[in-house]
């Protein structure tokens, strides 16, 4: 009778063990994920919200456009003057490439007018 009594204790012992090592376990998980999000949102506050959703936006990962998020970001961008000339060569050059395309196009038009009268 002993011998069962003390096997018993035993397992109620090494079940405790058990308990503990799970509650410690789930303490270690929760910590874990409260420092996930710690430094996530440490990363957010650095990068900046507008920024990372306009980030998304370019990565095609955001669907939505928050307007608001837009225009406080480009007056981010435009506070500084560096970024306002960056911004001003970029948009030559895009409106330059741009012209060039809309040309293409336009002589391409004029190539299928051309055949077009000769056929009708």
């Amino acid at each position: 009778m002993k011998e069962l009594e003390k096997t018993i204790e035993q397992l109620e012992k090494e079940n405790n063990k058990i308990e503990k090592a799970k509650n410690r376990a789930k303490l270690l998980n929760q910590k874990i994920n409260k420092l996930k999000r710690s430094a996530e949102t440490k990363r957010k506050v650095q990068k900046g919200g507008v920024f990372e959703a306009f980030e998304r936006e370019i990565t095609g990962r955001q669907e939505d456009t928050n307007n608001d998020l837009i225009y406080a970001f480009l007056d981010y961008v435009l506070s500084d003057n560096k970024n306002r000339e960056k911004l001003k060569q970029l948009t030559e050059i895009h409106l330059r490439d741009r012209e060039l395309d809309i040309e293409e196009v336009e002589n391409y038009d004029d190539k299928n007018d051309g055949l077009n009268n000769i056929e009708g």
